[in-house]
C-alpha cells in the first residue's frame, strides 16, 4: 500500500522540507538581491523583490478602510503589528530629526513625523519597486524606482501621482535629490539625467557626454553637483548642470554612491567595496583598500570631514574615522545594506535587504550621537504565540528563523511588545497558568514560575518543537524523533518512545490514556504514551498538526489536506483540500475554531464546514491562540501579530484599565479596541474586593470600531489600598465587570483646602480637603455678612483626603465664604478660607 504514493510522498516530502519554517536555517553569506539591473532583458526575479500585491504585503484591510481590520463571520482581525507594508526598504529621506520617508517593495511609501514610533502608508498608484526618495522643503517629496517610475507628491507625502519621466519602462532610476523648492535632479541607468525646474511636475533630458549608468547624485547647491557613474567614473558639474567634467577616481569598478561633505571634501563607494575620497573638490582621487562587501557598498554618508558610515550588502554598518582608509564595525547587530542617513543631532536612519531570504523590515535608528542602533520595527519571524489571558501574552521566534530573536511579552492585549532579557528563543510556546510556563527551543526545555521573568532549562530532553499536558502534573513533548513525557510539572522529562527514522511534528492527547502523534506518519496511543502504534490505514503523510474537539471529532492537517474522524479516529477521510499551505488549528471552543497557513479557514460547527478568510490568505500567519472564547491572537512571519476579535460574544473590549495616584487624586484610565451597544462604564470602588460602591458613571460610545479613551478622577479620602472596577452596561440592562485594580494612597503630606466644583454651582457643590494628621476639624459656611449659614463638619477626623457636599438648593443666588479650620491641643494648626458663587 506505501509503493502506491511512493514518488508523491518524495515529492511532498521536498516541498515540506523546503517549507518546515521550524527547521529552515538562514543563509547570510549568499548573495542578496541584486536590485541594480543592468541589463533590462534580464532583471532579477520578481520573486527576489517581492511585487506581492499590495493586499498581501501592507496592513490587514489596507485598500479597503485603513483601519487595519477586516471582518469574517462575526468577528474582526486587526493587525497589530507591524503595521507597516512587509516589504524590503531600499530608499530614505529624513528632512528632521523627526519627518521622513521610506520607500520599498510593492510601491510602499510610508510616513513618520515622530522619528520612527508612528508611520503612515502613503497612497501611491503602483507596484513597482521604489528605489530612492527625496524631500527638500517636506511638502514636495519626488520618489523613484523600477522601469523609469517618478512619483510626486504635494502634500508632504501623504499621497503620490505618477509623473510622465520620458525614459520609458526597462530602466531604473536610482538616483533623487530636490536642491531647492523648485529644482531637482534624478539619475539613472543608461547615460540618463534628468532636471526638473517645476518641482518635479516635468522632467526634461540633461547630456553629459558620459555613456555610462548613473547610480547615484548629490548636489551641494543649484551650481555644483556631482554623480557616481559605472567604470569608477565621477562626472561633476559646478554651472548647474550646463556642463560636465569627467574624472576617473581610482580603478573602474562602478560608484554605486557620493556624498559631498563640502566644496573640498567628497566621498565616494561603490562594487565589491570599493572607497574613494578627495579633499580638493574632485580634482584627485585617493583609492582606500576596499571596505569589506560580499558585493557593493550602497550608500556613504559622512558627518564631518573625517567620519562616515556606509552600508554594505550582508554584512553591518560600517563606520570611518580617517577619511575612508580604515572602517569598523560600530554595532555587530545592525543589518542594514541600501540607505543610510546621519542628521546634524546625531540621530540617524538606515534600511536595508532581507536576512537569509526573509523580508525582514530591517529599519534601524542612532540617536543621541551614540552607536545604539536599533531596528524601528518588530521583525522576528514568530514561532509561536501564547496569551494568559486578554491582555498579557507572548510570542517567540527562533535563532534559526531569522536575527534577531527571542521572547517578547505584552501586558496590553499585544498593543506593545518589549523583549524578556534573558530568556530563550524556541519554536513552542505553553503557560499551564499565569504562572507557570514552557518554551520548547533547539536544546533544552525551558521553563518559568514567574510568569515569564525569568526562565531556566529542565532536565531531560535535548529540545522541543511541541508541548502538550494534559494535566497540571502530566505532559509530553516532542523532538526530531523523540517523544518525552514528564509527571512533575516539567521540571525533569523522560524518553518514551523514539522514531529514529523520522520527525515528530505534533502531538495531542485527549485524556491520559489516548494520543496522536504526527510525522511522516501518524502515530496513536491508548496507554498513556507507553506504547505507540503506527496507523498505515490513515492516508496522511508528512502532517503538521492533530487536534481533537471531543472524543470522536479530529483533524489532521496534512500540508494542503485536511483530514477528518467522526469515530475517535478508527477511519479518517479528507474533509478540505486547500491551495494554500496549512500549517495549525487554532480553536476558540469545540464549535469555533481556525486553521492557519497561507490559506486561512474558519468553522462555526464543530468542524462540519471550514470557509476561507480570503483577505488573511498568503499574508504568513503561522499559530493562533485562544485565551477566552471571543479572543485570540495570531503570529507569523515579518513581525506579524494580529488579533482575533468576536464581538458576539462580549460587547466591548477593554484592552486597558489603571489607576494612578496624582496628588491627591486617583485618576482611572481605560481604553476599548470596539464597542458594540456600550451604553456606559458604572465606575465602583472598594476597600475589601467584596463591598462594592457606585462612585460615578461614563458614558460609552455607543457602537464603534475605533479606540476609544476614557478617564474618571476620584478624590481620596482616606490612606491606604483601595479596589476599583469598572461595570460596563448595555443598552439592554446586560453588564460585565472588568478586573480589579489596585491603587495605594499614600497619607497626606501637608493640610490643604480645594477649590469647590462645580463652582459656579446650583444646587450642590463638592468640597474637598486633606488632613495629614488626626485633629478636630470645622468646616462652616458664611454669607457675605459674615453669618454662618450651614456647619458641614464638627468632628475629630484622622488622617486623609475627603470630601464633602454642600446642598444649597434652600439658599439664595449670590458669593458664599467656606471655611475650614484645624486644631489640636487647643491649638490652630491650620485655617483657611476659599469664596464660591451659588447662580440660580
Amino acid at each position: 500500500m506505501r509503493l502506491k504514493i511512493f514518488i508523491p510522498l518524495l515529492l511532498s516530502l521536498y516541498i515540506v522540507n523546503c517549507t518546515l519554517y521550524i527547521h529552515a536555517q538562514p543563509d547570510t553569506t549568499k548573495p542578496q538581491t541584486n536590485y541594480r539591473r543592468t541589463d533590462p532583458n534580464n532583471p532579477p526575479p520578481t520573486t527576489s523583490y517581492t511585487q506581492l500585491l499590495k493586499e498581501q504585503v501592507f496592513p490587514l484591510g489596507y485598500g479597503t478602510n485603513h483601519l487595519g481590520k477586516v471582518n469574517s463571520g462575526t468577528g474582526t482581525w486587526t493587525e497589530l503589528n507591524p503595521k507597516v507594508p512587509r516589504v524590503t526598504y531600499i530608499g530614505l529621506d529624513f528632512i528632521n530629526p523627526d519627518t521622513g520617508w521610506t520607500c520599498g517593495g510593492s510601491g510602499a511609501i510610508i510616513k513618520t513625523t515622530n522619528g520612527g514610533d508612528d508611520w503612515t502608508i502613503s497612497e501611491t498608484p503602483v507596484t513597482n519597486l521604489l528605489l530612492k526618495i527625496h524631500s527638500y522643503n517636506g511638502q514636495v517629496v519626488i520618489c523613484t524606482g523600477y522601469d523609469g517610475l517618478i512619483l510626486r507628491s504635494s502634500d508632504g507625502g501623504e499621497t503620490f501621482e505618477q509623473i510622465v519621466s520620458g525614459v520609458g519602462s526597462g530602466t531604473d532610476l536610482w538616483g533623487v535629490q530636490m536642491v531647492n523648492d523648485t529644482l531637482g535632479w534624478v539619475c539613472r541607468l543608461n547615460q540618463t539625467l534628468l532636471k526638473t525646474t517645476d518641482a518635479g511636475i516635468s522632467w526634461q533630458m540633461v547630456t553629459t557626454g558620459l555613456n555610462q549608468n548613473y547610480w547615484s547624485l548629490n548636489f551641494l547647491n543649484e551650481q555644483y553637483g556631482m554623480i557616481a557613474c559605472g567604470g569608477g567614473i565621477i562626472l561633476k558639474t559646478t554651472d548647474g548642470g550646463n556642463g560636465w567634467a569627467i574624472t576617473q577616481s581610482g580603478d573602474e569598478r562602478a560608484l554605486y554612491t557620493i556624498d559631498i561633505i563640502d566644496a573640498l571634501h567628497i566621498a565616494a563607494a561603490g562594487f565589491d567595496g570599493k572607497n574613494v575620497y578627495s579633499d580638493d573638490g574632485g580634482t584627485t582621487w585617493v583609492q582606500n583598500t576596499d571596505v569589506p562587501a560580499f558585493s557593493a557598498i550602497n550608500w556613504i554618508d559622512f558627518i564631518n570631514t573625517d567620519t562616515g558610515y556606509c552600508v554594505r550588502d550582508v554584512y553591518d554598518i560600517a563606520k570611518t574615522t580617517n577619511r575612508g582608509q580604515n572602517w569598523f564595525n560600530p554595532n555587530t547587530e545592525v543589518v542594514s545594506e541600501w540607505h543610510i542617513q546621519l542628521l546634524d543631532d546625531g540621530t540617524g536612519y538606515s534600511c536595508g535587504e532581507e536576512v537569509g531570504g526573509s523580508y525582514a523590515l530591517n529599519f534601524f535608528k542612532r540617536t543621541n550621537g551614540l552607536e545604539n542602533w536599533s531596528n524601528i520595527f518588530l521583525n522576528d519571524n514568530f514561532s509561536d504565540v501564547f496569551f494568559i489571558n486578554e491582555q498579557k501574552g507572548f510570542a517567540i521566534s527562533s535563532s534559526g528563523l531569522s536575527a534577531p530573536s527571542g521572547l517578547y511579552k505584552t501586558t496590553d492585549g499585544g498593543n506593545n511588545w518589549e523583549r524578556v532579557a534573558g530568556a530563550p528563543d524556541g519554536v513552542d510556546l505553553l503557560f499551564l497558568d499565569s504562572l507557570t510556563g514552557f518554551v520548547g527551543a533547539s536544546n533544552a526545555i525551558y521553563k518559568t514560575t514567574d510568569g515569564g521573568d525569568s526562565w531556566y532549562a529542565t532536565q531531560g530532553t535535548t529540545g522541543a518543537g511541541k508541548i502538550f499536558f494534559i494535566k497540571e502534573t502530566k505532559g509530553w513533548a516532542i523532538h526530531s524523533g523523540t517523544i518525552y513525557i514528564t509527571t512533575d510539572t516539567g521540571e525533569n522529562w523522560t524518553v518514551q518512545h523514539t522514531l529514529p527514522a523520522d520527525s515528530y511534528t505534533g502531538i495531542f492527547f485527549i485524556d491520559s490514556l489516548n494520543g496522536w502523534a504526527t510525522s511522516r506518519y501518524i502515530w496513536q496511543t491508548t496507554d498513556g504514551g507507553v506504547n505507540w502504534v503506527e496507523r498505515t490505514d490513515i492516508p496522511a503523510v508528512f502532517s503538521k498538526d492533530i487536534y481533537f474537539t471531543n472524543i470522536d471529532i479530529g483533524f489532521i492537517i496534512e500540508f494542503l489536506n485536511l483530514y477528518k474522524t467522526t469515530n475517535s479516529g478508527n477511519s479518517w477521510n479528507v474533509q478540505l483540500s486547500s491551495p494554500y499551505i496549512i500549517r495549525s488549528f487554532g480553536w476558540l471552543d469545540s464549535q469555533r475554531g481556525f486553521i492557519i497557513g497561507d490559506g486561512v479557514y474558519e468553522t462555526n460547527d464543530s468542524g462540519e464546514t471550514w470557509n476561507e478568510i480570503i483577505s488573511l490568505r498568503n499574508i504568513g500567519l503561522r499559530n493562533f491562540h485562544s485565551p477566552k472564547n471571543y479572543i485570540g491572537y495570531s503570529t507569523g512571519y515579518q513581525g506579524l501579530i494580529y488579533k482575533y476579535f468576536d464581538s458576539s460574544y462580549v460587547p466591548v473590549e477593554l484592552v486597558f484599565f489603571k489607576g494612578e495616584l496624582i496628588s491627591d487624586e486617583i485618576i482611572l484610565t481605560w481604553i476599548t479596541a470596539s464597542e458594540l451597544n456600550n451604553y456606559g462604564f458604572e465606575v465602583q470602588k472598594s476597600f475589601d474586593k467584596e463591598t462594592w460602591e457606585k462612585i460615578g458613571f461614563v458614558i460609552g460610545k455607543g457602537t464603534s470600531t475605533e479606540i476609544s479613551y476614557y478617564s474618571f478622577t476620584h478624590s481620596i479620602l482616606k490612606s491606604g489600598k483601595s479596589y476599583y472596577r469598572l461595570k460596563q452596561v448595555d443598552y439592554d440592562g446586560t453588564y460585565k465587570y472588568s478586573e480589579v485594580i489596585e491603587v495605594e494612597a499614600s497619607t497626606p503630606k501637608e493640610f490643604s483646602l480645594k477649590q469647590n466644583f462645580p463652582n459656579p454651582f446650583n444646587p450642590s457643590t463638592t468640597i474637598n480637603f486633606t488632613i495629614p494628621e488626626k485633629s478636630f476639624v470645622t468646616l462652616k459656611i458664611y454669607d457675605m455678612l459674615g453669618r454662618e449659614v450651614a456647619e458641614l463638619v464638627n468632628e475629630e477626623l484622622e488622617t486623609g483626603s475627603f470630601e464633602k457636599t454642600f446642598e444649597a438648593s434652600s439658599f439664595s443666588s449670590g458669593v458664599y465664604i467656606y471655611r475650614i479650620t484645624t486644631m489640636k491641643d487647643g491649638k490652630i494648626l491650620f485655617n483657611e478660607s476659599k469664596q464660591m458663587l451659588m447662580i440660580k
